[in-house]
């Protein structure tokens, strides 16, 4: 049934990005769309792939890549590993995409990126920051920067919030490990001291045996990131332990708060920020008026500039992947879009994005200041 359900909503997100007026009669060019429907943060991927959707809209409705209509085909991961390899599959060899734009933690990009490159394909990611992603120069394109650029910052903010001790607590994969390594360097490089570590493994339906070593020690902050389902888990343990000091997160809206009124002014963060004025305000107007949500996250922004920014290479460069990959990097130079400027190092992965600082209150999170 997971399955039906899946294919079901893919079939029904690639007819509705193609809504709007009659495009030329030439054959549509099929971009691929990998993310997690099913399985476990299911909410953050499904706003990505909006995002996507909303480009195409976009894109179509302004006559297409050079006259040809944008189709999506969306293949469910199940954040799972093997099924995205599956999804990525399908997608470059069977339905002969010369591009993917995919949602999933480094545990899923990377080997979805190994075989990416053994195709000759590109792949566009969207969520993962491990810096093992700048392995795959030429074939995986970065909308989100990298762990030990962000990361860095956090490690940073926590410092000058005046914080002596921390405490990590991160999943123990990829991207976890990533922000625990580079937020407690750049925290101990300011002064401040780690005085634990925890990586917790995902999908554990209590993290006490994890957290309590916590309980009793002296910690002025926590340093955390994590996705929905799991973190809400991570709070409500740390909560029922009292262990009352504030949060520090890598991209905290992608975070599921637990108890609103506990969390209220307690946990903050940085994350790629540019998403309140120009084209980030006019992608939210578009996303509340076509989803009817007001609760709009980061990954909306960034599957919106991935669409965009490769149809801008396909229109200019052509619509194989040899040319998408050569045409990509010069299109970013000017492309201005829904979480800023666009800046990639020689491996096509972001650096010198915009950063927001995220807050929580009054059960949302709101922008209030940024780090650059």
């Amino acid at each position: 049934m997971k399955k039906l359900l899946s294919m079901a909503f893919a079939g029904a997100l690639a007819a509705a990005a193609l809504h709007g007026p009659a495009l030329a009669a030439d054959d549509p060019i099929q971009v691929g769309v990998i993310a997690n429907l099913t399985g476990q943060d299911v909410k953050t991927s499904l706003q990505m792939s909006r995002g996507v959707e909303l480009a195409a809209d976009d894109i179509n409705a302004a006559g297409g890549i050079n006259g040809r209509p944008i189709k999506l085909i969306v293949e469910d991961s199940e954040y799972r590993a093997q099924e995205a390899l599956n999804a990525a599959t399908k997608l470059y060899t069977v339905d002969k995409v010369e591009a993917a734009i995919m949602f999933g933690g480094s545990s899923l990009m990377i080997p979805v990126a190994q075989l990416a490159k053994e195709q000759g394909k590109i792949l566009i990611n969207t969520s993962s920051s491990s810096p093992k992603l700048g392995e795959y120069p030429g074939t995986l394109f970065s909308i989100l920067p990298l762990d030990d650029i962000l990361s860095k910052d956090l490690g940073n903010m926590v410092a000058d919030s005046g914080a002596k001790t921390a405490a990590v607590i991160v999943p123990n994969n990829a991207f976890g490990l990533g922000v625990a390594e580079a937020a407690a360097a750049a925290f101990k490089a300011k002064g401040g001291t780690i005085v634990e570590t925890i990586a917790y493994t995902e999908g554990q339906p209590n993290y006490r045996a994890d957290i309590q070593v916590l309980a009793g020690k002296s910690i002025d902050a926590i340093i955390t990131c994590g996705y929905g389902d799991d973190s809400r888990t991570i709070l409500r343990t740390v909560r029922e332990l009292g262990i009352n000091a504030p949060w520090y997160a890598a991209y905290p809206s992608i975070l599921e708060v637990e108890n609103k009124d506990w969390m209220n002014g307690k946990l903050t963060g940085v994350d790629n920020g540019g998403y309140s004025q120009g084209v980030g305000k006019a992608v939210l107007d578009k996303y509340k008026a076509k989803f009817k949500e007001d609760e709009v996250m980061a990954h909306v922004y960034y599957g919106y500039d991935a669409m965009m920014v490769l149809a801008e290479a396909m229109k200019k460069g052509g619509v194989d992947a040899a040319s998408i990959a050569r045409t990509l990097p010069e299109v970013v130079k000017s492309y201005d879009g829904a979480s800023g400027k666009i800046v990639w190092d020689d491996r096509g992965q972001r650096i010198d994005p915009p950063l927001d600082v995220i807050t929580y209150k009054d059960g949302k999170f709101v922008t209030t200041g940024s780090r650059n």
